[in-house]
């Protein structure tokens, strides 16, 4: 989901969903003729253009394709596109409930947090994020990365990282779920 955000005659798109890899803060929708470049958390730098998407056939239609790159020297990723078509809460409920239910759907398998981090000046210059492991980027290189041997461990680093707490029930609430990180044997330790 993303929104868009009318100051005076400018519109901004915002998706403040998407991590890491996604715009973190607005960026100006550009005159449709032209391409949005801008820098994301550095080295890493961001494009928006109205375009055909790739793998589309039908050469008449355009979207606004989002991509990003590495650095400067690495090739552009188109990661999605959109429309600046409405939608309504229905829309959303119905789009909604195939991604958090079907089990095959990557949003039910997995549990991801991540948390920007900032310079002395408040710039953004990296990122936390848990998945099935810690990782932390710091101006365009890993400082840090692990995987968690069990999910006590994604639990410790949510603590320690974002100030999340689990009660005793919330801990046990992820058991048997594809989310779950299982220890050898096909067992949690959750501690």
């Amino acid at each position: 989901m993303i929104n868009f955000i009318l100051i005076g005659n400018d519109k901004y798109w915002v998706d403040v969903g998407y991590g890491p890899n996604g715009p973190v803060f607005p960026v100006r929708l550009p005159d449709k003729a032209e391409a949005a470049v801008a820098s994301n958390i550095a080295p890493s730098s961001l494009r928006l253009e109205y375009k055909m998407p790739y793998g589309c056939t039908d050469s008449s239609q355009r979207l606004w394709c989002f991509a990003i790159r590495i650095n400067d020297e690495s090739p552009w990723q188109e990661m999605y596109a959109f429309t600046e078509l409405e939608f309504l809460t229905t829309d959303y409920d119905v789009m909604n409930y195939h991604t958090s239910t079907r089990s095959s759907e990557w949003f039910t398998q997995k549990i991801v947090c991540s948390k920007m981090l900032t310079d002395t000046e408040g710039q953004i210059e990296g990122v936390v994020i848990v998945q099935d492991g810690l990782k932390i980027r710091k101006k365009g290189k890993t400082v840090l990365s692990n995987d968690f041997k069990h999910e006590g461990d994604r639990l410790k680093a949510l603590e320690e990282h974002f100030g999340i707490t689990f009660a005793s029930y919330e801990r046990d609430g992820i058991r048997g779920l594809p989310s779950e990180i299982k220890t050898e044997g096909n067992s949690s330790s959750i501690g």
